[in-house]
């Protein structure tokens, strides 16, 4: 199996007050690097930074939820500086940033990093996030890959030919030569496509899928999906899927899943309501918007939990999201890993040469 953690860009990573007011200050530098050290202490393999521009509600901004909220591609180059070995994921919006912008960030940050790079390929679903730059409503979601298509043929162009591209599509144009340095091997690509247009994309051109279920249940209908469009699209192995849950670890039986429920409960009001809403749209399922899988528990119950996703819903990969997210709390994983690495279930990324 393959884990990495969404990155707490901001105090709260879900709309509740109450989860915010446990958390460290999103806007002090420490606090991200000592969860940077923590992450490859405990043996993650890679971290998602997500990103976004507006907050979806006054309430939102007023607790922390998603603002203030530390730029992506700012965050990157300190977590890249503050670790050897972690795998870090940018977001970047294909509608917000020509191809040629996303192909120099790329190839500085995989310098920067020593290869450790990867671009998490966003179109963008919320008109309002897309009027910051003069947009009044954003294409479908089809159009959108559509044009996600040519900007991966001009950022791939533009490394595989040293800076030069010479590019007309129905989206994106781009022609000259752009300024080194190039990436040697292309890096990592990731989408958290929920459509099939969305998965075929997915299918031909990235390494991961970011899946965002409502339930492991809902992870072999995934796998099946993907599979069948990485057959269509010529190539022999699906990208691997990262299954988003939260998770919690704390030493007594019944204490993290009290804990959880507590802290998914506070989410309410306005923030929770457009969060929901927000949801609805990205995973294209309106009936269980809020839902997302959890593992909590003692480190041996919760490395339990997460081998029977493996066995029984063919779970591979997992993306924490943690609702508490310090150093501390990350610590608290080792343990578990332990466990898996016991189970037969997981190799720590040093005994494979840190491939991710």
């Amino acid at each position: 199996m393959r884990f990495g953690t969404f990155w707490p860009k901001a105090k709260t990573m879900l709309p509740s007050a109450k989860i915010a007011s446990l958390n460290p200050d999103a806007m002090d530098l420490a606090n991200h690097i000592a969860l940077a050290h923590a992450c490859e202490e405990v043996g993650l393999d890679l971290t998602l930074i997500g990103d976004g521009y507006a907050p979806s509600s006054e309430e939102a901004s007023g607790f922390g939820f998603q603002d203030p909220s530390l730029h992506a591609i700012v965050l990157t180059a300190p977590l890249m500086q503050a670790t050897k070995h972690l795998g870090i994921i940018t977001t970047l919006h294909t509608q917000f940033f020509h191809p040629v912008q996303i192909a120099r960030f790329g190839s500085h940050f995989d310098w920067l990093s020593g290869g450790r790079w990867g671009w998490n390929i966003v179109n963008g679903y919320r008109d309002y996030e897309a009027s910051l730059f003069g947009i009044d409503k954003l294409p479908d979601s089809a159009s959108q890959y559509d044009a996600a298509e040519d900007a991966v043929q001009i950022i791939e162009g533009v490394w595989n030919g040293k800076g030069r591209v010479d590019y007309d599509g129905e989206h994106f144009r781009a022609h000259g030569k752009m300024r080194g340095p190039f990436p040697p091997e292309r890096p990592v690509f990731v989408c958290a496509a929920a459509s099939e247009r969305g998965r075929r994309f997915t299918a031909k051109h990235c390494d991961f899928l970011f899946a965002s279920p409502s339930s492991m249940a809902d992870m072999p209908g995934v796998n099946a999906s993907l599979a069948e469009h990485t057959k269509e699209a010529g190539r022999e192995t699906p990208p691997r899927v990262l299954a988003l849950a939260d998770i919690l670890v704390r030493d007594e039986p019944g204490e993290a899943a009290r804990l959880m429920e507590d802290l998914l409960g506070s989410m309410e009001g306005e923030a929770g309501r457009k969060w929901a809403a927000q949801m609805a749209l990205l995973r294209k399922n309106p009936d269980t918007p809020s839902k997302f899988p959890y593992f909590a528990g003692t480190a041996a119950e919760v490395a339990e939990q997460i081998i029977a996703a493996n066995r029984d819903h063919g779970v591979n990969g997992l993306l924490f999201r943690m609702p508490l997210w310090s150093a501390e709390e990350m610590l608290r994983l080792k343990p578990v890993f332990a466990l898996l690495e016991r189970a037969g279930v997981w190799t720590p990324p040093a005994a494979r040469g840190y491939c991710w």
